[in-house]
C-alpha cells in the first residue's frame, strides 16, 4: 500500500509481535523489508528469527534472506536513535568529528529537553531518507517501523508539524516540512493501528486514530485486532444447552462469553468507519516464538501450511 508502515498502539496489545508478523508476511511475499526499532526493543529480533543482539546497531543486521516464491524476500533489522541520526546527518555535511563530540557530550539530550520534538524529528528525518531509497532500484521495498506506545506515538508523529510551525527558518524547518509531507502522502506512509478485542484497548485505539487523523493527517492501513478468539461452534453449543453440567460446561460458557465480547469489539471498530480490519488469532503460548510469527504471517497471506511447524526446543 505504501513504502512506510508505522505500527502503533497501546502498550501491551502486541504491537511488536504485529510488527514482526507484517515484516515476515511481506518478506514471504518476496519484498525486501527493513524493520526499524527506535529503542532496541527486547524480543523483536528473536520474533523475526534472529538472535537477541541482531539489529541493535545503527547499520543493523540482515536476519533472513532468500524468502518468497522467487527468493527475493529479506528482513533487515536496525535501530535508529536521535543521537545516531544527528551524527549521521552532520557526517554527510562534512562535520563527522563535531557530530561524535556532540553525541558523546550529551548535547542531543539537552537540546531535546529545551525543544521537545527535535529528537523525534531527527529520527523521522532519517526514516524519510530511507523511504527515499526504497523501490526497485533502492535497498528495500518496504520499511516497517515499530513505533513507540500510543502516548509517545502521538507526539512522535505530531513533532514535524509542530516544529514546522514553531521554527521560522533554516534546515530544521525544511526537514520538518519534508517529513510532514511524507507522513501525509498515502503512497509513502500509512499508520497501522494495533489493538486487542477488549473495550479499553479499542477505546484508546479509536481515540488515537482520531487524534492522528486530525492533528497529523496521516493515512491508515487496516486496523489489526490481535489475540482474537472467536469460537462460533462453542457459542452455538452453549446457546443450545447441550452440554452436561460441570467443569466442561463452565469452561465452554466462559469461552462463549469471551468469543461474543471479541465479536462485539470488532463490530465496534467497523461501526466507527474503520472498515478494513485484520484479525490475528489467539496463540496459546506463554511466550511468542519465531515459529508462531511465521504461522501468523502465513495466515495473514492466506497460506495454509502443509503440516504443523515444530516448536524449537529451548
Amino acid at each position: 500500500m505504501s513504502r512506510l508502515l508505522v505500527v502503533a498502539g497501546k502498550g501491551g496489545v502486541g504491537k511488536t509481535t504485529v510488527t514482526a508478523v507484517m515484516a515476515r508476511a511481506s518478506a514471504d511475499s518476496g519484498l525486501r523489508v527493513l524493520v526499524v526499532t527506535l529503542d532496541s526493543r527486547t524480543g523483536l529480533a528473536e520474533l523475526l528469527g534472529g538472535r537477541a543482539t541482531d539489529g541493535t546497531t545503527y547499520e543493523g543486521t540482515t536476519i533472513s534472506s532468500g524468502l518468497g516464491p522467487n527468493g527475493t524476500g529479506s528482513i533487515h533489522l536496525r535501530t535508529i536513535t536521535a543521537g545516531e541520526a544527528l551524527q549521521d546527518y552532520l557526517a554527510t555535511q562534512g562535520l563527522a568529528r563535531l557530530a561524535k563530540r556532540l553525541v558523546a557530550t550529551g548535547v542531543v539530550g539537552v537540546v531535546s529537553s529545551a525543544a521537545p520534538g527535535i529528537d523525534d524529528l531527527l529520527v523521522l528525518g532519517k526514516i524519510k531518507h530511507l523511504v527515499g531509497l526504497t523501490g526497485p532500484d533502492g535497498d528495500h521495498d518496504l520499511i516497517v517501523v515499530d513505533a513507540p506506545a500510543a502516548g509517545h506515538a502521538l507526539s512522535f508523529l505530531q513533532s514535524p508539524k509542530a516544529m514546522a510551525t514553531t521554527i521560522r527558518g533554516g534546515p530544521l524547518r525544511s526537514q520538518a516540512i519534508e517529513v510532514q509531507q511524507m507522513l501525509t502522502d498515502p503512497d509513502k506512509c500509512r499508520v497501522l493501528m494495533v489493538t486487542l478485542p477488549e473495550t479499553t484497548p479499542v477505546n484508546e485505539m479509536l481515540e488515537t486514530t482520531e487524534s492522528l487523523r486530525e492533528s497529523v493527517g496521516v493515512a491508515f492501513a487496516p486496523v489489526v485486532v490481535n489475540n482474537v478468539d472467536i469460537a462460533t461452534d462453542v457459542e452455538q453449543l452453549v446457546a443450545e444447552g447441550d452440554l452436561p453440567a460441570g467443569a466442561l460446561a463452565d469452561a465452554a460458557a466462559y469461552r462463549a462469553e469471551r468469543s461474543a465480547l471479541h465479536r462485539q469489539a470488532i463490530e465496534r471498530i467497523t461501526t466507527h468507519g474503520l472498515d478494513d480490519v485484520i484479525t490475528l488469532p489467539h496463540v496459546a503460548t506463554a511466550s511468542m516464538s519465531a515459529d508462531d510469527v511465521i504461522a501468523l504471517a502465513d495466515q495473514l497471506r492466506g497460506v495454509t501450511p502443509k503440516k504443523p511447524r515444530p516448536r524449537k526446543s529451548s
